[in-house]
C-alpha cells in the first residue's frame, strides 16, 4: 500500500474515530439523564454506579478526542513537510487504534450491564 493510500486510510479512521466518540458522548448524556430521573425506589449503589461509569467514559471522550485531534494534527504536518506517515506517526496511530479498540470493548461492556438494569427495572418506566 502506498503512502497516500495508507493516509487516506488513517484518515478515513480518524474521521470514524471522531464521529463514534461524538455519538458515545451523545449516548452517555442521556443514559445519565435517564438513571438521575429514577424514582427513589432504585438503590443508589446501582446508580451511583452506572453515574460513574458514564462519567468516566465522558472523560475518556474527552482525552480520547484530544489525543485524536492532537494525532491527526501530526499527520498534517508531516503532509507539509512531505513526510507522510513516517515510523512514528504509524506507531501513534496504532496506539490510538488500540486505545479505541480498548475503549470500545469497555463500553459495551457496561452499555450492556446497563440495559439488563434498565430490562430488570422496566415497571419504572411503564
Amino acid at each position: 500500500m502506498n503512502k497516500y493510500s495508507q493516509l487516506s486510510h488513517a484518515h478515513f479512521e480518524h474521521r470514524l474515530w471522531k464521529n463514534e466518540l461524538e455519538m458515545i458522548a451523545q449516548e452517555t448524556d442521556f443514559f445519565l439523564s435517564v438513571v438521575e430521573d429514577m424514582p427513589l425506589g432504585v438503590p443508589n449503589l446501582e446508580k451511583e454506579y452506572f453515574i460513574n461509569q458514564f462519567h468516566h467514559f465522558q472523560r475518556l471522550i474527552k482525552r480520547l478526542l484530544q489525543e485524536l485531534a492532537t494525532l491527526q494534527k501530526t499527520v498534517a504536518e508531516g503532509v507539509l513537510d512531505e513526510n507522510i506517515l513516517d515510523s512514528e506517526q504509524k506507531l501513534d496511530h496504532k496506539y490510538m487504534r488500540e486505545e479505541m479498540d480498548y475503549f470500545e470493548q469497555d463500553y459495551k461492556a457496561v452499555k450492556k450491564k446497563f440495559r439488563g438494569f434498565i430490562a430488570a427495572r422496566q415497571e419504572i418506566f411503564t
